[in-house]
C-alpha cells in the first residue's frame, strides 16, 4: 500500500510540472474547411495555373484555443502537378483574416513546408509578447491555391485538396474540390426543394437553366431550339401560368403541356447573348408517389448533355409530436402541489418541452379538433409557457398560445386539452411570404394524485391528425405504505387489527417539519390510538410521539425532518369501532397528507376527501381560478391497502356454532373429528400455490353440519353449505366464497380433485366462522377447534 502511495505521488508531482498548455484537448479545437472561388473549366479551356481558388480554415471553438500558441496543417492533393518540381505553394500563400480584417502580420511566423509530390504542411505560430493576437473563434486562416495546375484535364477530371491536423479536428476537410473539367452544354438548379404530399399540388421554387462553362445560354440554345422539360414516373405537371424571364429580357416561347412533360419551342428567339432562362409558376402534383420519393426533372436541349435536376420530396401529410431524446425526464412527487408544500423538494413540476409541427406549410389542417390527454390523475397546473415558430398563427384576434391552451383546458373539462378546429390559421405554402411548416412548442407544469405513480404519457388525438404518444415526465410517491390484509370478525369497540402499518420516506429529509399524515377505512372508523414508532437511524421525529384520533381518524405531525436516512414510521396496536350493521367484506385503508394536497387549517380531521387549492389553468373569461377541487373529488386519498380489514362473519353470536375439534392430516384419507376417526373418498392435499386445500364436504360433516345441507349443482359446479341463518357458497375456479351473499375474498380459487370440492384451510375456516385454526408444518396437519 505504500508502494502504491509513493508512486501516486510521485506521478502527481510530475503532472504538476508539465505546462499548462499540454494538456490542451485538440479534440475539443475544431476547424471548419472549405474552398472558395472553385474553378470550373471546359474541356479545351484549362487554364494552368488554375487562378482565383482558395483554401479556407474557419476556426469554430473559443476557449479552447487558449494557451494553444501554434496550430499545424497537413494538406494532401489529387491530380495537382509535381508540388517538388514546381512550387506551387509558398509561405506568402498562407493568410490570416480575423473580423474582416488581414491579421496576417500579427502572427510570429507561418512556415510552408512540401513534403512529398502531393502534400505540404503549414504552420502558424502566434507572437510570444504579452497582448499579442491569439487565435480566435471566427478567424479565418486562407491559403491561395491560384498558383496549382492540373496535371489531368479530360473532360470530368477534378483536382481536390484535403486537410488533416494534429492540433484540432478538421470538419468536412477531405477530397474538397477547387477545380474541375466539363463539357459544354447546359446545367439546371432551383432555389430549394419543396415539399409535397402524395395526390397533393407544389410549387417548384424557379428552375433556372444556365450553361455549364463557357458560353452564354444564348450560344447553347440556338434559334428554333427547344427546351423539353420531364419529370420521372410517380409525378405530373399541373398546367398554371408560367413566368419566363432571362437577364437580356422576356421571351415569349410556344409552351406544349402533357402530363409528365413542358416544353418550351423556339427559345432561342430573342435572347442572345443571355446567360440565363428562369421558370416561375412551374407545379408538381404527386399523383402516385409515395412518401421518401423525390420529384426530378430531366432537362434535354438539343445537342447537349441531358441534366436532371431535383425539385421536390414527397412527405407524408402529417403533424407531428416530439421531445428531445437527449433530455432526462423530470420526475415529480405525486399528490404534491405545484410549490411542495409538505416536502423540501424544490423542484418546478415542469415537464419536458413538447414540440408539434407540420411535416410541410399546409399539412395541418385547421378544420378538424385535436386533442392533448394526459392520463388519468394528472392535471395541468398554474401555468403554461409556450413559443412558436414558422407560420403559425392564432385566428382569434388579440389572443396569445397561452390564453389559445386555456381555452383548450376548459373545452377539455380540464381533464383533456381540446382544441377547437379554425382557431388557428394554416400556413399557405403557395404564398412566398408564408411557406414555413407551423410548429408550436409548450411547456406543461403538472400535478398528480396521491394515487399515480410512473410515467406521464403524453397523448396526441385527432382526426386531422395521427395518434401519436410522448413521454413528458414522471411521477413517485413521496412515501410508500406497506399493509397487510386482516381477516376480522365483527366484534363492536375496541377490536384490535393484529398487524402494522408502516409508512416510509421517498428520500431522506423529505417530509418537512408540520407535515401531517391521516389514516381513514372505509366506513369503519378507529377507536384507538395505537402505537407509533420510528426508526432509530432516520433523525425523523413525530409530535408528542403519538399518533392521535379525532373523528374516526388517526393522525401524526413530523416535527423534525429525517437526516441521513429515509424515516420508517410503524403504527401498530390500532383499534376499530366495528358496527354490526357492516356486511362481510373487504374495506380499504387510506393513507394520506393534508399537508401536501394543501389542505386548510380548518378541515376536520375526519375530511378524507381534503383540500386541494393548487390552481389549475383558466380560460381567459374565467375571473377565478380552478381548482382540482372542482375537477376530481376522490383527489386527495390514496389507498395504501385494498381490503386492509376483511370482514369475514356478521357478528359474533356465529362464531361459537362449531365445538368439534377436527384433525386433517394432508395425504391420508380420513379425518378425526372429536375422538372419532372418520374414512373420507379424496385426502387433503397442498395445491401448487402452497396452500393447504380441505375437502368441503368431509369437514363440513365432521364439524356438525348435516350431509344434507351440503349441496352441489353439477350444472354451475357450485357448492352450498346450510347452516343456521348462515348460507355459504363457492364456485369452481373462482377466488371468492358467498356468506349471505356477501363476497368474502378467498386465499386461492376453489378447485375440484377426483369430483370432491375442495377449499383453502383459512377460507374454509372464515367462511364456517372457525376462527380456531392451526397448522402443524412438521406434520402436515391442520386442525380446526383445537382448543375445545
Amino acid at each position: 500500500m505504500k508502494k502504491f502511495l509513493s508512486m501516486v505521488m510521485a506521478a502527481a508531482m510530475v503532472v504538476s510540472l508539465v505546462p499548462a498548455t499540454a494538456f490542451a484537448a485538440s479534440s475539443d479545437f475544431k476547424a471548419t474547411a472549405k474552398v472558395v472561388d472553385a474553378q470550373n473549366f471546359p474541356v479545351d479551356g484549362v487554364k494552368n495555373p488554375i487562378g482565383g481558388s482558395e483554401l479556407q480554415l474557419t476556426l469554430t471553438t473559443a476557449d479552447t484555443t487558449k494557451g494553444v500558441d501554434s496550430l499545424k496543417f497537413t494538406v494532401t492533393t489529387d491530380n495537382v502537378v509535381d508540388l517538388v518540381k514546381d512550387t506551387h505553394i509558398k509561405d506568402k500563400s498562407v493568410y490570416v483574416r480575423y473580423d474582416g480584417a488581414d491579421v496576417t502580420e500579427s502572427f510570429e511566423t507561418i512556415t510552408v513546408d512540401v513534403t512529398d509530390d502531393n502534400e505540404f504542411e503549414f504552420t502558424v505560430t502566434e507572437k510570444s509578447e504579452e497582448n499579442a493576437t491569439q487565435f480566435e473563434r471566427g478567424m479565418v486562416i486562407g491559403i491561395d491555391l491560384s498558383k496549382m495546375a492540373m496535371d489531368k484535364t479530360s473532360k470530368g477530371k477534378t483536382a481536390t485538396i484535403s486537410v488533416d491536423s494534429d492540433d484540432a479536428t478538421i470538419t468536412n476537410g477531405d477530397d474538397l474540390v477547387f477545380a474541375s473539367v466539363e463539357s459544354k452544354g447546359i446545367k439546371a438548379s432551383v432555389k430549394d426543394t419543396v415539399d409535397v404530399a402524395t395526390e397533393e399540388v407544389a410549387e417548384i421554387k424557379e428552375l433556372k437553366i444556365e450553361p455549364a462553362v463557357g458560353d452564354t445560354l444564348g450560344a447553347v440554345a440556338k434559334n428554333g431550339t427547344d427546351i423539353r422539360l420531364k419529370l420521372n414516373s410517380g409525378f405530373e405537371f399541373v398546367k398554371s401560368d408560367l413566368t419566363l424571364s432571362t437577364d437580356k429580357g422576356t421571351p415569349v416561347p410556344d409552351v406544349a403541356w402533357d402530363d409528365d412533360e413542358v416544353t418550351f419551342e423556339n427559345i432561342g428567339d430573342g435572347i442572345t447573348g443571355a446567360e440565363w432562362f428562369k421558370i416561375a409558376g412551374l407545379k408538381v402534383e404527386a399523383t402516385s408517389a409515395k412518401s421518401g420519393s423525390t420529384a426530378t426533372i430531366k432537362v434535354y436541349v438539343d445537342g447537349n448533355d441531358t441534366v436532371s435536376v431535383e425539385v421536390a420530396k414527397v412527405v407524408d401529410y402529417t403533424v407531428s409530436m416530439s421531445v428531445d431524446e437527449d433530455e432526462d425526464v423530470p420526475v415529480i412527487y405525486s399528490g404534491v402541489s405545484v410549490d411542495n408544500k409538505g416536502i423540501t423538494d424544490d423542484s418546478d413540476h415542469d415537464a419536458l418541452e413538447v414540440t408539434i409541427k407540420e411535416s410541410f406549410a399546409g399539412a395541418w389542417n385547421n378544420s378538424k379538433d385535436f386533442t392533448l390527454s394526459l392520463p388519468e390523475g394528472v392535471y395541468v397546473a398554474d401555468e403554461i409557457s409556450t413559443s412558436t415558430d414558422g407560420d403559425f398563427k392564432l385566428t382569434t384576434s388579440g389572443k396569445t398560445t397561452e390564453q389559445w391552451f386555456q381555452d383548450a383546458y376548459d373545452e377539455g373539462d380540464y381533464i383533456d386539452l381540446t382544441f377547437k378546429r379554425r382557431t388557428w390559421e394554416e400556413t399557405n405554402p403557395n404564398d412566398t411570404n408564408k411557406d414555413d411548416p407551423a410548429e408550436i412548442s409548450f411547456t406543461l407544469k403538472l400535478v398528480a394524485d396521491p394515487n399515480f405513480e410512473g410515467d406521464v404519457v403524453l397523448k396526441l388525438t385527432g382526426d386531422a391528425v395521427e395518434e401519436q404518444e410522448v413521454t413528458i415526465a414522471k411521477f413517485v410517491k413521496p412515501y410508500v405504505v406497506e399493509a397487510q390484509q386482516n381477516d376480522m370478525q365483527i366484534d363492536y369497540r375496541n377490536t384490535e387489527i393484529p398487524t402494522s402499518v408502516v409508512i416510509k420516506e421517498a428520500e431522506a429529509g423529505l417530509w418537512d417539519k408540520n407535515t401531517e399524515f391521516r389514516l381513514a377505512l372505509d366506513k369503519i372508523e378507529f377507536d384507538d390510538e395505537g402505537k407509533i414508532a420510528v426508526d432509530d437511524k432516520s433523525g425523523l421525529e413525530i409530535k408528542d410521539n403519538e399518533i392521535k384520533e379525532k373523528d374516526g381518524v388517526l393522525y401524526f405531525t413530523v416535527d423534525s425532518r429525517s437526516d441521513d436516512e429515509p424515516a420508517v414510521v410503524t403504527l401498530s396496536g390500532m383499534q376499530l369501532y366495528m358496527d354490526r350493521s357492516l356486511p362481510a367484506g373487504a374495506y380499504d385503508l387510506d393513507v394520506y397528507s393534508p399537508t401536501m394536497l394543501g389542505a386548510k387549517a380548518t378541515d376536520k380531521v375526519s375530511a378524507v376527501d381534503g383540500y386541494l387549492s393548487q390552481a389549475i389553468l383558466k380560460p381567459a373569461s374565467e375571473k377565478e381560478n380552478k381548482v382540482i377541487a372542482d375537477i376530481n373529488d376522490d383527489f386527495y386519498s390514496e389507498t395504501a391497502k385494498a381490503g386492509f380489514v376483511n370482514i369475514v362473519t356478521a357478528g359474533r353470536e356465529d362464531t361459537d356454532s362449531f365445538t368439534t375439534k377436527v384433525v386433517v392430516p394432508v395425504g391420508e384419507k380420513y379425518v378425526i373429528s372429536g375422538e372419532t376417526k372418520q374414512e373420507i373418498p379424496v385426502p387433503a392435499y397442498i395445491n401448487a400455490d402452497g396452500y393447504t386445500m380441505l375437502p368441503l364436504r368431509a369437514v363440513s360433516v365432521a364439524l356438525g353440519i348435516n350431509s344434507n345441507n351440503v349441496l352441489w349443482d353439477q350444472a354451475t359446479r357450485t357448492a352450498t353449505v346450510m347452516y343456521g341463518s348462515k348460507i355459504i357458497s363457492m364456485t369452481y375456479g373462482q377466488k371468492v366464497v358467498y356468506v349471505n351473499a356477501a363476497p368474502i375474498p378467498a386465499s386461492t380459487s376453489v378447485e375440484i380433485k377426483e369430483n370432491r370440492m375442495f377449499l383453502g384451510l383459512r377460507d374454509l375456516g372464515n367462511a364456517l366462522g372457525v376462527t380456531d385454526i392451526t397448522w402443524d408444518a412438521a406434520t402436515k396437519t391442520a386442525t380446526l377447534n383445537g382448543n375445545k
